[in-house]
Formats: C-alpha cells, structure tokens, sequence
C-alpha cells in the first residue's frame, strides 16, 4: 500500500529513538519518494527536543 503513495513525504526521527539507533530498516524505503531524516540529540518527540532544528529540516522541505 504504501508504495503507492506518490507525493513526497518527509519523515522525522530522533538519534535517541528506535529509529536512530539502527535497530530497524530505513522507513523511507517503504515510500516512492520518501526522504528521512534523524535529528541527533532528539527522542521520540524530536520536535519538542529539538525544536529549532525540526523546523529548519520541515521549512526546507516544503519550500522545496
């Protein structure tokens, strides 16, 4: 299903999660034109832990 899924997608995680650690595949991977991103010093809510830096990555993307 997923790989159905057309527009651009922009996936965020934290260094400090699940995700950052390597435990698991790349999440984008899943997605035709997915991009994935790891914001270092972050957990799971990346956006609280490192607020100014998740708004970069996201002002980036949908800018362009």
């Amino acid at each position: 299903l997923w790989d159905r899924i057309e527009s651009p997608i922009l996936l965020i995680s934290g260094s400090e999660t699940w995700f950052g650690q390597g435990k698991r595949q790349g999440p984008a991977r899943n997605f035709r034109n997915a991009r994935h991103v790891t914001i270092k010093n972050a957990g799971h809510w990346g956006r609280h832990d490192q607020l100014e830096e998740f708004l970069r990555i996201a002002r980036a993307f949908f800018s362009g």
